[in-house]
């Protein structure tokens, strides 16, 4: 815990900096562990003899690099590591992919109800007459809500979809098993945004908080698409690796 702080007044190291490094260097080393309060604006005022807006700046930095995280009316903690996602390498189900890095994956079916192919939903299914399946499910990671998934998914490619177990069944093993669908490529589209009114709750986050939205587009063996889901996935837990291979000109 950070019970000291010395600073050195003297330097040209800026002194939100200087902070700033002390406290990552205090997570570095683990003396500060994920989940541990850290002392407040006021005690960190106290402690480093330098002001405010000083010590929040060094704070705001660290929030932003995902090493500390607010949480109203609680105080500021330490982050836990970010889940490193390989969404944006290899077309694994959620559970799947949770399952390879070690943690439990768990979901909670928000809503599945059958909707008319509209708008870019159109465009995406080439049929405006397609019923679409829409599942919105929150999935989690060892307890923690990881990302608020809205999926749609021809009605006629899976006509008993209403009726399964979507909260303790892969979807992808659904469609592959039960369904027959071979499923073979997708495409994927990622931004960032703040998040919604709506999922500010099923996230965890706070207001404004930032959110990865990846849209992505599923296809078949012959190129029909099976699947068009928006994820919003936690800005404050998720990092994506993509591996790129140079190609000269």
């Amino acid at each position: 815990m950070l019970d000291y702080i010395r600073l050195d007044k003297d330097s040209p190291i800026p002194l939100y900096y200087q902070l700033k490094e002390m406290i990552k260097a205090e997570i570095s080393s683990g003396r500060l562990s994920p989940g541990d309060l850290i002392p407040s604006e006021r005690e960190l005022v106290e402690l480093s003899q330098i002001s405010r807006p000083t010590v929040r700046q060094a704070i705001s930095e660290l929030v932003s690099e995902g090493l500390l995280i607010k949480e109203k009316g609680k105080g500021t903690f330490v982050a836990k590591p970010k889940i490193d996602q390989w969404f944006l390498q290899h077309l694994f189900s959620f559970s799947k992919e949770m399952e390879l890095k070690g943690l439990k994956p768990s979901t909670n079916v928000i809503r599945l109800e059958i909707v008319k192919t509209q708008g870019e939903l159109a465009e995406i299914f080439e049929d405006p007459q397609t019923e679409l399946f829409r599942l919105e499910r929150v999935r989690y990671a060892d307890g923690q809500p990881v990302v608020v998934v809205t999926s749609y998914i021809p009605c006629s490619l899976a006509p008993g979809l209403m009726s399964d177990d979507l909260e303790h069944t892969s979807l992808y093993e659904l469609l592959e098993t039960k369904y027959g669908l071979e499923i073979s490529h997708a495409s994927r589209v990622l931004e960032a945004v703040n998040v919604s009114a709506e999922d500010i709750k099923l996230l965890g986050t706070e207001p404004k908080a930032a959110v990865h939205l990846i849209r992505t587009t599923a296809y078949l063996d012959n190129n029909e698409p099976f699947e068009y889901s928006i994820a919003r996935y936690r800005g404050d837990n998720n990092s994506f690796t993509v591996n790129l291979k140079y190609r000269r000109a």
